[in-house]
């Protein structure tokens, strides 16, 4: 009874709080670009309760009939409005951007919630980059707890987590491969960005299927107010962008990038002397995005992203005939998207989607003797989806969010291809479907404490194998002092496809998605992590420090002595399944946000390691990417109005290798002499797996950006000078043995007159490198011709005239 009239009278209370309150929702919004700005803050000056716009622009807060509300990001004048309704208030707010003296323009930092990093497209633009073009996901890599696969590579290495174990979505679509160039650049161009973030630990219920991050890219829209465009062209790739208005209601944004040194790679192999083969590569990147407001309550979106990366190469071996190889991989995507606003404390986005990741390999052999041949081998994954979510706001210190997402997928992770001598056709391909639903609570009890309690059920459906996986999330923020605060989080995960690669740094791509079966079962993870977050001076310093611990079950890799699945039809039996995982470390990381001199350090220490039974003897082992200590600098300057500088420096531990501990003699029954014997052939004996270390890996780049104008038209230029590995640094990349330092490795047989003692070697991969890129702003202003008779430009993309 007691516990009743208890009850009772805390629902008294909410009640005669909630009565006379109102909800004012809509969405902020640049007021130049009409572009909308995510995480900007949204403050009751009264009372100080506030939140931030969504990954759509979004916003809803509770407050009195009568209050004033306080709007501000970064960069942008802060706006304050006396609002006064009865009724509960739909409308947008457009900031502007602070340009003068005397504006007040807000410096503090957007509010990012715990276990989120974060880099804003303006900092990975100035960040120093290899080849002058500036990389997302490399930009990411600076921050603690985030690391690379292997120098240069744009493959992320979260909190002990494999590269297969990161989803990224673009703009809520999962896209399934990211990288160019074996990882060397990443998918994503920084022109069609509007915001980014990477959640590390504490997934909301809505996010899922993948264990160790969630990288989020919210694209942009494109201008609503004129034509706009740029162009830009470094020593890798050259790129274009250009968006604007359709019509009234509509707006769109286009962005495509390719390489140029495909046509180089071919004539410069092409003219070495006695050299009978040719070899070229490149990629290319196309984003389109068209959105269109119905009217103020409805929006729709429409997506499309497409990108291959293609690997030639052509042999003529006299009179053996011809031979080439052709290597493609890269992504397609479509996806359409709706925004619902349906009053003032309910708002929802939905959409469907479709994403074809495919590996595709040929060898072809044109021969003059009837010894012709092709081989096609193709690894692949398709996925349709739908998808629902909503967020309504059931009281002023309760919101829920909730939805569901159904998927259906086709992985084909052998298909191989055989005509001419050898005439086969052999094929692998099953599909599957997988369904979630979710409910997250943002929850309020205290006004220094927030809640975050969810859940996320998925059911996973493949031939003759299902289940059901449950995962609860919670995250708790408790508000120390008005500039401290302390987040507590824990989850458990599922992921129902395991990612299949060898470990280096290879051009042509390798990576094989298969998916969970019944004898290769879906891995799950549990993670817990503590953090503290402060701010001091005016804001101008944030320092976030925490610890996690996570623990990954039924993790998959390739069995020994295996590297990819071309020669095995039977994919399953080459799959090692049943793995541990653990990981747990320390994260510090503190940012300047403004200033003369801003910039950030972080560091970060970790153990990781897997355990597989028919791995190193069933004994646990240090993780292929095991770093224990990381370290980053990033310093940026504004030198004049027209030069700014930039400098990052990065340490990191030497990657684990496995040692060889002794030499044996063995016999090779496949190289027989004219006598009929075989040859003896020197082994390596190696000892326990990954208990060597390289040396550390370091380096120091710096880049400095001019700003200027262009004579005749007046468009705004930009070049971009940058040098990588300032001090030259020999990092290694991988280590190997040999009896001299040529890169020659030792085949020959084993012969009592030629043994030799073997030393250990390093390759290194990329010596001091400068770089140089040009960019070029313009919009529909620039290209006006003033004429005699007036002005006969007229543009159809305008819709003048």
């Amino acid at each position: 009874m007691l516990k009743l009239k208890i009850l009772a009278l805390f629902l008294c209370q909410v009640c005669a709080f909630t009565y006379g309150q109102v909800t004012f929702s809509g969405f902020v919004k640049d007021a130049e670009t009409g572009e909308v700005l995510i995480g900007a803050s949204v403050v009751n000056s009264e009372t100080s309760d506030g939140t931030i716009t969504d990954a759509h622009g979004h916003f809803s807060i509770s407050c009195k009939k009568k209050c004033v509300i306080r709007f501000s990001y970064i960069g942008y004048k802060e706006l304050s409005l006396s609002l006064a309704a009865h009724n509960d208030t739909i409308f947008d707010v457009f900031l502007k951007k602070g340009v003068k003296l005397d504006e007040v323009v807000v410096k503090a930092p957007r509010y990012i919630p715990f276990n989120t990093a974060k880099l804003s497209v303006k900092e990975i633009k100035r960040i120093p980059s290899l080849g002058g073009s500036p990389d997302v996901l490399k930009a990411m890599q600076l921050l603690p707890g985030i690391q690379t696969q292997s120098e240069a590579s744009s493959m992320l290495i979260v909190r002990g987590g494999s590269p297969g174990q990161n989803m990224y979505l673009l703009d809520n679509t999962p896209l399934i491969y990211v990288n160019h160039l074996g990882g060397f650049m990443s998918v994503f161009n920084p022109d069609m960005i509007n915001d980014i973030s990477i959640i590390k630990s504490g997934f909301p219920a809505q996010y899922g299927d993948k264990l160790s991050s969630i990288v989020n890219i919210a694209q942009r829209s494109g201008d609503t107010s004129q034509f706009k465009g740029s162009f830009g062209i470094g020593i890798t790739d050259a790129n274009l962008s250009l968006e604007g208005r359709l019509g009234k209601k509509a707006s769109y944004i286009f962005t495509g990038r390719k390489t140029l040194f495909d046509a180089l790679l071919y004539l410069g192999s092409s003219l070495i002397e006695g050299n009978d083969s040719k070899v070229a590569y490149g990629f290319h990147d196309i984003n389109a995005k068209v959105s269109w407001k119905i009217n103020n309550r409805n929006k729709l979106f429409f997506n499309l992203y497409q990108g291959d990366d293609y690997f030639n190469a052509w042999n003529k071996n006299g009179s053996e005939g011809k031979s080439r190889l052709k290597n493609v991989w890269g992504n397609w995507l479509f996806s359409t998207g709706w925004n619902h606003v349906a009053s003032a404390k309910l708002f929802g986005e939905s959409g469907i989607s479709y994403t074809r990741y495919r590996l595709k390999d040929k060898q072809s052999l044109k021969a003059t003797q009837e010894s012709d041949y092709v081989n096609i081998f193709t690894s692949s994954v398709q996925d349709f989806s739908i998808r629902t979510a909503w967020n309504y706001n059931i009281l002023y210190n309760w919101s829920a969010k909730f939805g569901l997402q159904s998927s259906i997928l086709n992985h084909t992770p052998y298909k191989l291809e055989q005509t001419g001598v050898f005439s086969s056709y052999s094929q692998s391909s099953v599909n599957s479907t997988q369904s979630s639903i979710f409910i997250d609570n943002k929850i309020r009890p205290l006004r220094n404490i927030k809640l975050n309690v969810g859940l996320r059920t998925v059911y996973y459906s493949i031939e003759k194998f299902s289940t059901v996986c449950f995962e609860p999330r919670l995250n708790m923020t408790i508000g120390l002092h008005a500039h401290h605060k302390l987040n507590l989080t824990y989850m458990h995960v599922s992921q129902n496809s395991h990612l299949l690669f060898a470990s280096g740094n290879n051009i042509m791509a390798t990576e094989v998605w298969v998916p969970a079966t019944e004898h290769i079962p879906p891995s799950s993870s549990k993670q817990a992590s503590m953090a503290w977050l402060a701010n001091f001076i005016n804001n101008m310093f944030s320092v976030e420090t925490g610890m996690y611990y996570k623990q990954m079950n039924n993790l998959a890799t390739y069995k020994e002595g295996y590297i990819n699945l071309k020669e095995n039809r039977d994919w399953q039996s080459v799959v090692e399944t049943g793995g541990e995982g653990t990981s747990y470390g320390i994260e510090f990381f503190m940012k300047k946000n403004y200033g003369s001199w801003t910039g950030s350090i972080g560091y970060n220490w970790s153990q990781t390691t897997r355990q597989f039974d028919n791995i190193n003897k069933g004994k646990e082992y240090f993780y292929e990417y095991h770093r224990p200590h990381s370290i980053s600098l990033m310093v940026n300057r504004k030198i004049t109005g027209k030069w700014d500088f930039n400098a990052v420096w990065v340490y990191q531990t030497g990657l684990p290798y496995t040692p060889a501990v002794g030499r044996k003699v063995t016999i090779s029954p496949n190289d027989i002499d004219e006598n009929g014997n075989a040859a003896y052939h020197e082994a390596l004996i190696y000892g326990e797996r990954n208990s060597g270390k390289m040396k550390g890996y370091h380096r120091l780049d710096i880049g400095l950006n001019y700003t200027t104008t262009t004579k005749k038209r007046k468009l705004k230029a930009v070049w971009s000078f940058s040098v990588y590995n300032v001090y030259n640094r020999q990092n290694p990349n991988m280590y190997y043995y040999n009896d001299n330092a040529t890169d020659e490795f030792r085949i020959d047989p084993i012969y009592n007159d030629n043994y030799k003692p073997l030393d250990l070697y390093q390759v290194s991969l990329f010596p001091i490198i400068p770089s140089i890129s040009y960019k070029l702003y313009f919009n529909k202003n620039n290209f006006k011709r003033k004429e005699k008779n007036g002005n006969r430009f007229k543009n159809w993309l305008y819709h003048e005239n």
